[in-house]
């Protein structure tokens, strides 16, 4: 099938139309507990991770907040870099810290801070798994 200019012009704003873009949570976040046993992890036994939640806070600002549990020597991701900061609470284990390429070993009980727009990413370095929480200031980011 060969289409012209003329029917592309016209295929794209109706396909356009019928697009479903992801939906943003319209309504602010509760105040609620959020029980340990009532949120299941997803990954394996060397890595896993849960989310608490993801989404807007009375200003509208959107926020996320998730659990990553690491086995030793393993890396959480490849270094990235994104619009929105990072908090990184680390609960048990040994992280190393790689921002910008300066890596930094980090203690259980520690506080990692990564800007927007950084390099970075963090590994297990400890011989125990690790366990970390990571809140996301995702702003106006779906």
């Amino acid at each position: 099938m060969k289409l012209s200019r003329r029917d592309l012009a016209v295929l794209f704003p109706a396909l356009a139309a019928n697009a479903q873009p992801q939906q943003k949570q319209s309504q602010p976040l509760p105040s609620k507990v959020y029980h340990d046993g009532q949120i299941p992890y997803d990954g394996n036994a060397q890595k896993k991770g849960r989310r608490f939640f993801f989404g807007p806070n009375r200003s509208g600002f959107n926020v996320e907040l998730h659990e990553t549990m690491l086995g030793p020597g393993v890396q959480a991701h490849d270094p990235h870099k994104h619009v929105h900061e990072e908090i990184v609470i680390l609960a048990e284990g040994t992280l190393e810290s790689n921002l910008e390429g300066r890596r930094e070993t980090v203690e259980a009980g520690s506080v990692i801070f990564f800007a927007s727009n950084e390099m970075h990413n963090v590994r297990n370095v400890g011989s125990t798994t690790c366990r970390y929480y990571v809140i996301e200031l995702r702003g106006d980011e779906a």
